[in-house]
């Protein structure tokens, strides 16, 4: 990313950017969609699928719009051109779009897919996307997840099922629960706020609630727990070998077992009580705190989009605190240098942590 792009997008974000400078900042953002990735600045932007039958008239517009930006070449221009450029620059104009602004509405069709009886949404890196149920109810999902739900919710109940991480605002039913199978529990309620963190790669998984009470069932235990507004549950994976060490290396003979946590929610510091860590990234926010390098590197990918290898593993152990809004990978790498030293490179989008 160039110093000038940079010097243009601090303009942007503190709000002194002149008319001139963004209309600098939108040529080379369309030039370089992909370093609007590379910042973690994406998921900034709102997103809003539309109906399939509108996709091809906005699609066309679109183009019609970019491509007097990108070019003005007479090989560009007609219907069959346009629709060779979509297919060979579809994932860029997409971002480009996104970025200038040209429309609020963005069709990621690779977001959405059919299953028998079923919708699946999947986000990628860097991204997030808003759901709305047929009963009102909403669903932020986090980047790196994917909801299935049904699309006709049943009139006895209403059930989901989640890999990755998600806020649920849902509305109320009597006698229609609400529930969300995640990898080793089940969450169950009839109207309330709260997250769910259940990644499969990240050795827990974890239920916040931010208003009224869940139901939490640990499917191993057979456990069943109510969690109450500004409590949390955690799920931790465990070893448990045949001296009966816990241990977070699985090896032969010895048995996965989960370990139930009760904590409360964490606010954000002394001064803000409000809002907590563990809906921080529904504002951008990426806080840390007392985390292993290792664990951190997995929020990392799938923050802004990278792969992030660790050659060294005595440095996966090393732990930081702290939080990174609205700066680049190569950036937050620098910062934590500081705090342990390390050496990194990166190449084609993949971090070598040595």
């Amino acid at each position: 990313m160039t110093k000038r792009l940079w010097e243009l997008l601090a303009l942007h974000w503190s709000g002194e950017i002149s008319t001139e400078e963004k209309t600098e900042l939108d040529k080379l953002l369309l030039e370089h969609p992909g370093d609007w990735l590379r910042t973690g600045q994406l998921e900034q932007l709102s997103f809003k699928k539309i109906p399939a039958a509108e996709e091809d008239a906005h699609t066309d517009a679109l183009i019609d719009k970019v491509m007097g930006t990108v070019t003005a070449e007479p090989s560009l221009t007609g219907k069959s051109s346009r629709k060779k450029f979509l297919h060979a620059y579809k994932y860029q104009l997409s971002v480009a779009i996104a970025m200038l602004g040209i429309t609020a509405m963005l069709t990621f069709v690779y977001l959405y897919r059919q299953h028998p009886g079923y919708k699946i949404v999947s986000t990628d890196a860097g991204m997030k996307t808003k759901i709305r149920l047929s009963d009102g109810s909403i669903i932020w999902l986090n980047a790196g997840s994917t909801l299935r739900y049904p699309e006709k919710l049943d009139k006895a109940k209403r059930e989901v099922y989640l890999s990755g991480e998600a806020y649920f605002d849902i509305k109320q039913a009597p006698n229609r629960p609400f529930i969300i199978h995640a990898q080793k529990m089940d969450i169950r309620v009839l109207g309330t706020a709260f997250n769910v963190r259940s990644y499969k790669d990240e050795d827990f998984e974890e239920t916040a609630v931010i208003s009224g009470a869940v139901e939490v069932t640990a499917t191993d235990e057979r456990k069943v727990m109510k969690v109450m507004p500004n409590q949390k549950v955690i799920l931790r994976k465990t070893i448990n070998d045949h001296t009966g060490t816990n241990n977070s290396i699985a090896g032969s003979g010895n048995k996965e077992q989960t370990k139930i946590e009760r904590q409360p929610l964490s606010v954000l510091s002394s001064t803000d009580t409000i809002h907590v860590m563990e809906t921080a990234w529904m504002n951008n926010q990426l806080i840390f705190r007392n985390e292993s390098l290792l664990a951190l590197s997995l929020r990392l990918e799938r923050w802004y989009g990278v792969k992030i290898n660790i050659e060294n593993q005595q440095l996966a152990t090393l732990r930081f605190s702290g939080r990174a809004d609205n700066i680049s990978i190569e950036k937050l790498l620098e910062v934590l240098q500081n705090i342990q030293p390390f050496n990194y490179s990166i190449q084609d989008d993949i971090v070598t942590i040595k």
